[in-house]
């Protein structure tokens, strides 16, 4: 069953992303050749206009092929003879509808299901947070001059900590104050985590049953909160890639598709084993949905040969060279940039087997 829900989930994310890229082209009125969804040989097409519609066997991703995209064209349809700008817009809006998806999917989740605050409920006896005397009610507004919205922001700094003295920023009727709280590792259930001492408050959605002892999330926050977990998981993502390259994090620590799956399984089997129904499994499902298409969203726009980013990146130098540059070199970069992917992805699916052995 989490094979099945995998391969909807990743051919959810993918399509959506293609019909961005799509959808721009079109409006930019750029030749669409090919729109297909799954990889591989040809199940079913049909042509409607200029443009092929495509099924293919392997149900796991899509593509949008575009006339002019790799190589030069004489057609003033072809992607390679429209202005910079519509360049830009086309190739940034595959990853911005994988952004639209999350903050949907996140907006739906906070309304039926609430959200975690960043104001305290509860300071634990001798803890650091105790002991530095913050109390109930304080919101915590950041840590390390990061400002931190909702409770995932202060699980990313504190597990960034390393357990070195963090400056907590918080507000105390109305008033913000800051104090330097050194975490403790605590270890829950053989998993080890940075704390400070407290424990914060939950609120229900705006669409959730009334639950005594909670109060039920704004209007503003259940639209507030989508846009701060996207930022949250940009920032988690950005972040990891930087310190994998400056080594803080071990490369044996990157997760691929097949680890994605192995996540997929267990966060299913967890539900399932806790007694959850299909609503439940559904919303566990729709949040790893939201979390892989933001976290797609951000990896496509990164400037790295054969990527959305790295193609953006090209359109760049043509607008500082105010020429373009030669589209058999750009050729051959995205060539090797997708050969070096290639490699990449051998070795994240070597090192997920690994893990699963």
């Amino acid at each position: 069953m989490s094979i099945v829900i995998a391969i909807l989930i990743f051919g959810l994310i993918v399509i959506i992303h293609e019909f961005g890229h799509f959808m721009m082209a079109r409006k930019c009125g750029v030749l669409v050749e090919e729109f297909a969804i799954g990889m591989g040989p040809l199940l079913y097409s049909r042509k409607s206009g200029d443009t092929q519609y495509s099924l293919r066997l392997i149900p796991i991703g899509g593509y949008c092929k575009m006339l002019g995209e790799d190589g030069e064209s004489g057609d003033p349809r072809a992607f390679n003879n429209k202005s910079l700008g519509r360049r830009t817009a086309i190739l940034s809006f595959g990853a911005i509808m994988n952004l639209i998806l999350a903050f949907v999917i996140f907006a739906f989740l906070t309304s039926v299901g609430g959200f975690t605050t960043t104001v305290i409920s509860e300071v634990l006896p001798g803890t650091p947070a105790a002991e530095a005397g913050l109390m109930i009610g304080d919101r915590i507004t950041g840590l390390n001059h990061t400002k931190t919205h909702i409770f995932e922001d202060l699980g990313l700094e504190l597990t960034f900590s390393n357990g070195k003295p963090m400056e907590v920023s918080y507000v105390r009727n109305g008033q913000e104050y800051s104090v330097e709280i050194t975490p403790y590792l605590l270890n829950e259930n053989g998993v080890e985590s940075y704390k400070l001492g407290f424990r914060v408050i939950s609120k229900t959605g705006i669409f959730s049953e009334r639950v005594e002892g909670f109060e039920r999330a704004s209007v503003w926050e259940s639209l507030s909160v989508p846009v701060y977990q996207i930022a949250f998981w940009v920032r988690a993502t950005v972040q990891s890639l930087f310190k994998l390259i400056i080594r803080q994090i071990p490369l044996n620590s990157l997760s691929g598709p097949i680890g994605i799956v192995s996540t997929i399984n267990e966060s299913y089997t967890q539900t399932v084993q806790q007694g959850g129904g299909v609503l439940d499994i559904f919303l566990n499902m729709l949040n790893l949905c939201a979390v892989l298409s933001a976290n797609l969203g951000v990896f496509n726009l990164l400037p790295l040969p054969a990527l959305d980013g790295g193609r953006l990146l090209f359109v760049l130098f043509e607008f500082i060279r105010r020429k373009p540059v030669p589209a058999e070199k750009e050729g051959m970069v995205h060539m090797v940039g997708f050969v070096l992917l290639m490699l990449l992805a051998v070795f994240i699916a070597y090192n997920d087997i690994m893990k699963l052995i």
